[in-house]
């Protein structure tokens, strides 16, 4: 399988480097960390809120815009239309489960934009030299460990979504629900300690802040020992959930594809 799968990336890298220019207009529109570390850094000049000063927002909107860019996934896109045209029988004749073909996809993009973003983190570390994080092996082992969590629990989630398109026309729609959702309690608009109380105390376990913020935060050496491990365990608890939810809607989905003789 292994072998396979460095087939299938291969194949999806020369994809990508194809249209690497589509990848740079996908990396430049998803700008809203950016936008949102504008409003927040001007609202701060005039002292902290919540405990955050400018420099704060500055290390967490430029961390989120990374972790953005890394997590970004558009499966939904691709899955919903060759279920609905048809085309996934061609990907049922793999010698494996197609998801798998999705997946490659959406990690070959992850080559190209680390071409970009590590060049760019350099000049920001130049820019703003107020950032400031956790740079610890095990902060930075955590972090990079939640951010394929976060990849992972966006891609299940989308590709789920997407199945939906066995029974209904709107499963983006559905999708859309869900997406705005997490822009709001994923820590995008705002980090979630300046969420009123009760909306942080259940936005914090919650899904969408394991789909973004999450390792963010254990950069900014903001959370306790405690907080780091119930957060590592709600980020497996949710990613095994989506693993399940996907797994039990593709069984119950592929019967229904091959019903219509698809």
């Amino acid at each position: 399988m292994l072998t396979k799968y460095f087939a299938l990336m291969r194949r999806s890298l020369g994809v990508m480097l194809e249209y690497r220019a589509g990848v740079l207009i996908w990396m430049l529109v998803n700008v809203m960390p950016l936008v949102m570390l504008a409003v927040w850094f001007s609202l701060a000049e005039d002292g902290p809120i919540g405990g955050y000063a400018q420099a704060d927002f500055v290390s967490y909107y430029l961390l989120l815009t990374f972790m953005r860019q890394m997590t970004t996934v558009w499966v939904i896109h691709e899955l919903d239309y060759d279920i609905r045209y048809g085309n996934l029988s061609i990907k049922l004749l793999y010698p494996f489960n197609p998801i798998h073909a999705y997946m490659s996809d959406n990690l070959a993009d992850k080559i190209i934009r680390l071409a970009v973003l590590i060049p760019l983190g350099i000049v920001a570390a130049f820019l703003f030299p107020m950032m400031r994080y956790e740079l610890t092996p095990l902060s930075v082992a955590l972090m990079l460990l939640t951010m394929a969590a976060a990849w992972a629990m966006r891609f299940l989630s989308q590709y789920t979504f997407a199945l939906l398109a066995f029974w209904v026309s709107e499963a983006q729609t559905l999708h859309e629900i869900w997406y705005a959702v997490w822009l709001m309690l994923g820590g995008m608009v705002a980090p979630l300690d300046l969420f009123p109380a009760p909306v942080a105390a259940i936005a914090k376990y919650l899904p969408f802040r394991f789909m973004l913020s999450f390792p963010v935060e254990v950069m900014l050496g903001r959370l306790t020992a405690d907080e780091t491990l119930l957060g590592l365990a709600a980020t497996a608890f949710w990613l095994g959930a989506m693993i399940v939810a996907y797994r039990w809607v593709w069984r119950r989905g592929i019967k229904q594809f091959s019903a219509f003789g698809a």
